[in-house]
């Protein structure tokens, strides 16, 4: 071969090879929402004019008595087919940010008038302090990985368990852990991995979780020692972790699900510093003549939400009607809160409140979700609810079975998301920018929540909603912050805003919603979320990551509804969660009359009369 040909072959196999290679990570990419390049000139923030504007109007609706009629002409949606608690494959969206690389901090406080002094999260931690995990790891990386690997698939039952003490630390014990978990593994950020810190008991394990100090960190950047797992069963653990002793720190214990718990799970937990007794002063008492009724409302937009709403309306009034027959319900009115500008074809199927889109000089950049609180803010000022409390929940949420009012006394109780980390060190100058300079330990004070699931009083939402809305237009204009928090940019703004609003010791509830196919059993959850695709063997093996041989995802819908009946899971599929949406999803199809239809085009042309038969 000559030279010339030898050049040009090497050449073509260079470029050759570079083609396959791109096309493979391109194709890597393929569960990744669609990155939206966004202009140079960043929207300016809701001005001060504006927003006073809007806290004034706000003011006028408290204590608002008038219910929002079935066929209300408004309303404010949530593109569910973006839902932001989509969490396995989150896009980083790019956007700007000022000259000064920083948010006007006036600009946002300017808002709700909130005063400077008015500053939790549940979720683990994945920093271990720099420390590699060793291989051969037990009971999910608690003693052995020390919160390395993000829990996946987790029992819903263990969700609770953690908040119930299966003991305590004896009588007169210098140990001051209050809650003791056998055969449980919890994650956190390891402040002393276990290798080579071995104490011979569980107890003197406590003991150096309570007496661990941080040393050459400001104190208003410490943490504490509030969570230890211990491997007390070598049987179970191996002689490798025999005795190790892990020494953590959780912002949030009470809102974080256990990595690993049941009879073959060889570590104990002991929890330093649970949940304490609220006191009246504190508003934590409920007074026995509240009303404590609860208006359900939704965000939508857009033919994947349409069918969603529909099948979640449906669940709604059959759990209403099976909450009422029990007696003490405490679940209110429903609105579907539509951001499309304009009304559909469901405006006398359901409660509806139309909201008009972001105003131009507000653009989205293809970040539907800028739409939500935008949406919220027009509802605020517009609509009437007889309720004193509101559940912002979601399109794609079904019913399990009635809900009480889960806040204690005034305090705001919220799902907690693990992927929700405003307290996160690495994240402190992103938060800081947006409301002020606070300390780690202050960041801890915002809850790892969005707004939905969140329950608060309709007082509350008045203060926050406003607020989330600046927020979230300044989070998506700097380049940094939405950067890292990509498509939950939005909920991160949510978790601030009500933070910035004066919202403390909001209540985490694990039990309020479950998440299949990572959740397997329908007790003790309220509420099924199918936001995650569910792929199974014909054998009924979960093949998470892997298309199945049976497989349910909302996506495959998010142009037209799916058709009645759908086909039943592996009879060896054991979660039943899967199975219950599957049925929960068919039961509503067959009652609303014309899906067939409504299938083929989209359009609701036959209306369900709401009315729960049989």
């Amino acid at each position: 071969m000559s030279s010339s040909r030898r050049r040009s072959w090497i050449l073509l196999t260079a470029i050759a090879a570079t083609l396959v290679f791109s096309w493979s990570s391109i194709s890597g990419l393929n569960e990744l929402v669609e990155l939206q390049q966004l202009p140079d000139d960043p929207p300016i923030i809701l001005s001060e004019t504006k927003s006073n504007e809007i806290v004034n109007n706000l003011s006028t609706n408290k204590g608002s008595s008038l219910d929002t009629s079935r066929k209300s002409k408004s309303e404010i949606a949530n593109d569910a087919s973006l839902n932001t608690s989509r969490t396995k494959f989150l896009t980083k969206v790019t956007t700007t940010t000022s000259s000064t690389g920083s948010i006007d901090q006036d600009e946002i406080d300017t808002v709700a008038n909130i005063p400077d002094d008015a500053t939790q999260r549940g979720t683990t931690g994945t920093n271990i302090g720099g420390v590699k995990q060793k291989s051969g790891s037990v009971g999910g990386g608690g003693g052995g990985g020390g919160g390395i690997t993000k829990p996946t698939v987790t029992s819903p039952l263990n969700r609770v368990k953690q908040t119930t003490p299966a003991g305590t630390a004896s009588k007169g014990s210098t140990c001051k852990a209050s809650v003791i978990l056998p055969n449980t593994d919890f994650w956190g950020e390891a402040l002393v991995p276990g290798y080579d810190n071995r104490p011979d008991t569980a107890e003197e394990c406590c003991k150096l979780c309570a007496e661990y100090k941080q040393k050459g960190i400001p104190e208003e950047d410490a943490v504490d020692c509030n969570l230890w797992v211990y491997c007390e069963d070598k049987e179970l653990c191996g002689s490798t972790y025999y005795k190790q002793c892990w020494l953590k720190h959780l912002a949030h214990p009470d809102g974080t699900a256990p990595t690993k718990q049941g009879p073959d799970v060889g570590w104990t937990t002991g929890l330093m510093q649970p949940r304490g007794i609220r006191d009246e002063e504190n508003g934590d008492i409920v007074d026995p003549t509240d009303d404590r009724k609860y208006h359900i409302v939704i965000t939508a937009q857009g033919p994947a939400t349409h069918w969603q709403s529909r099948v979640h309306y449906y669940w709604y009034k059959k759990t209403l009607k099976k909450c009422k027959a029990a007696g003490n319900c405490h679940m209110g009115g429903w609105t579907r809160i539509l951001h499309s500008g304009e009304e559909d074809d469901l405006m006398e199927e359901m409660p509806t409140f139309v909201a008009q889109q972001l105003p131009p000089e507000h653009p989205s950049h293809g970040y539907i979700v800028l739409n939500r609180p935008w949406a919220f803010v027009q509802w605020l000022k517009e609509a009437k609810i007889k309720e004193k409390y509101v559940l912002m929940s979601e399109p794609d949420h079904v019913w399990l079975k009635p809900m009480p009012n889960l806040m204690v006394g005034q305090h705001a109780a919220a799902f907690p998301f693990f992927y929700i980390e405003p307290s996160k060190k690495e994240y402190l100058p992103i938060v800081q920018k947006f409301v002020g300079q606070i300390s780690r330990k202050e960041s801890e004070q915002m809850a790892p929540i969005g707004n939905a699931p969140t329950m608060m009083s309709y007082s509350d939402l008045q203060r926050v909603v406003p607020i989330w809305f600046n927020l979230s237009i300044a989070i998506h204009n700097d380049k940094q912050a939405a950067k890292e928090w990509g498509w939950v940019q939005e909920m991160y703004a949510f978790s601030l805003a009500a933070y910035k609003a004066g919202l403390r010791d909001i209540g985490l509830h694990i039990k309020l919603m479950s998440q299949p196919p990572f959740d397997t059993t329908l007790d003790p959850y309220y509420i099924l979320h199918y936001t995650y695709g569910m792929d199974y063997t014909l054998d009924g093996v979960f093949t998470p990551g892997k298309y199945g041989e049976w497989r349910f995802d909302k996506r495959s819908y998010s142009q037209k509804p799916p058709p009645r009946n759908l086909g039943e899971p592996p009879e060896k599929m054991g979660n039943e969660l899967v199975r219950h949406l599957i049925h929960a999803i068919n039961e509503a199809t067959n009652a609303i009359p014309g899906w067939d239809e409504y299938v083929k085009t989209g359009v609701a042309k036959e209306i369900w009369d709401g009315v729960i038969r049989g």
